[in-house]
């Protein structure tokens, strides 16, 4: 689809042509009518001139006095010709020579625009008047050579085009540059997305012109909206974790008292249950400190994101002591949401330092595909139990200890961008090995 701007451009100078052309095509016409209008008016005095000399010669015919005709009418091909005719007899100028042409008959009192072609194939404007004289119609017919004004009217016409030529120019220069102008704070608004998408700004300047302010304000609006509809479910987990907490520990402190300890079996169901659900809400609030608080559409910047990740993991396991190891491209900006790579890195990342005897490694590549891999030093899994982990699809498998919490949730998030998880043994370090590979080309279609 092409821009607004050069559609505009576009029509403008669609615009700017026909107007030219029109308006030479115009001119033109207008030139050539006046010249025309100018030439016929002279010849119509040539004619009155014409009329008043001719006389009787006798009963039956006319004659001229030519001494009251100019001389340019004498001159052989002067390209100043006249006829005069009435009834058989026709008188023409000397300037004619042997050649003739055919008159048309005129009434008295009317008048009649010719165009011919002279002797020498000259274009000729003729006039014919109709008159009567001494009882007789005689008809007066005058001529001239058009050539001379055709060739002023064509320098004109070339004087006119380039004139034309350079002032269309000069108004297209114009055009773009007022183009350019209007849709100035459009280009600085596109940059300000750019910016909204990279995270770098969380709303759009208001300053924009009327016709687009309200769907400015509209989205503005929006991202306000999401961005605290985000952070009430942040917080509204954190808080409901946080509240279940205290009634989960009564449960287990339920277990050791003595009506409890006379059923073991349902003490040890309490225990499962109550274990589980403590696990659940750990999971939450660690979720909750991971997102942290940056807006919802934000990229991921890995080298400010994937540290503070990593401080956190070393916060909820010191006591591990573990050494996380990270390594990426200088500049690694991924365009996959801030929160689900916050998630998907924090499961992973969770699930190998919660295994891991000492070391963890992770590393992200981007080329034309995203590649997040995190390896430990753990006891890892068989490829039976690999198999198992891959099959698994509800959040529910959190229940289960060993390497499938958490990797469920990273397995649906990898799938919502039509990506594989890949899981194995690490080569490196010998423990769990686990890649989420994502299209670059596929990325474009989650936004």
């Amino acid at each position: 689809m092409k821009s607004l701007q050069l559609r505009l451009a576009i029509a403008l100078l669609i615009s700017l042509l026909c107007a030219v052309s029109l308006l030479g095509w115009q001119t033109k016409r207008l030139i050539r009518q006046l010249a025309e209008n100018t030439v016929a008016e002279h010849l119509g005095h040539d004619a009155e001139a014409i009329y008043t000399a001719v006389y009787a010669d006798s009963p039956t015919t006319i004659a001229l006095t030519h001494s009251d005709i100019e001389p340019v009418y004498s001159r052989l091909h002067s390209g100043h010709y006249y006829w005069v005719a009435s009834g058989q007899q026709i008188i023409k100028s000397p300037s004619f020579g042997d050649d003739r042409l055919t008159l048309p008959t005129v009434a008295f009192g009317t008048r009649q625009r010719l165009y011919l072609d002279g002797p020498q194939h000259q274009p000729l404007l003729g006039m014919a008047f109709g008159y009567q004289k001494d009882g007789r119609a005689i008809t007066v017919a005058i001529a001239e050579d058009l050539s001379p004004t055709l060739i002023l009217i064509a320098e004109f016409q070339k004087r006119f085009s380039m004139i034309a030529v350079v002032l269309l120019l000069v108004l297209v220069l114009i055009q773009i540059a007022i183009l350019r102008k209007g849709f100035r704070p459009l280009a600085r608004l596109q940059k300000q997305l750019k910016a909204l998408e990279r995270g770098e700004r969380s709303q759009i300047d208001t300053d924009v012109p009327q016709e687009i302010s309200a769907l400015v304000g509209e989205f503005n609006h929006l991202l306000t909206v999401l961005d605290q509809r985000m952070l009430r479910k942040r917080n509204s987990l954190a808080d409901l974790a946080h509240a279940l907490k205290t009634p989960l520990t009564v449960l287990q402190q339920l277990s050791r008292e003595d009506a409890i300890r006379q059923h073991p079996e349902l003490g040890e169901i309490l225990n499962t249950q109550t274990a589980h659900m403590l696990r659940l809400m750990e999971r939450v609030l660690k979720r909750a400190r991971l997102a942290g608080s940056g807006p919802a559409a934000a990229k991921f910047d890995t080298h400010q994101e994937i540290p503070a990740l990593i401080q956190v993991m070393k916060n909820i396991y010191r006591e591990k002591n573990l050494t996380i190891r990270f390594s990426a491209l200088p500049l690694c900006m991924l365009p996959i949401d801030r929160e689900d790579m916050l998630e998907l890195a924090g499961n992973l990342l969770d699930n190998a330092c919660k295994w891991a005897k000492s070391s963890v490694d992770m590393k992200v590549e981007c080329n034309e595909s995203i590649h997040l891999i995190i390896e430990d030093d753990g006891p890892g899994v068989e490829a039976s139990e690999i198999e198992k982990l891959m099959q698994r699809g509800s959040r529910l498998d959190e229940s289960v200890n060993g390497h499938g919490l958490g990797l469920s949730i990273a397995k649906l998030i990898v799938e919502q961008y039509g990506g594989q998880l890949v899981l194995g043994r690490s080569n490196h370090l010998g423990g769990f090995y686990a890649e989420a590979v994502i299209q670059m080309s596929n990325l474009g279609q989650n936004k």
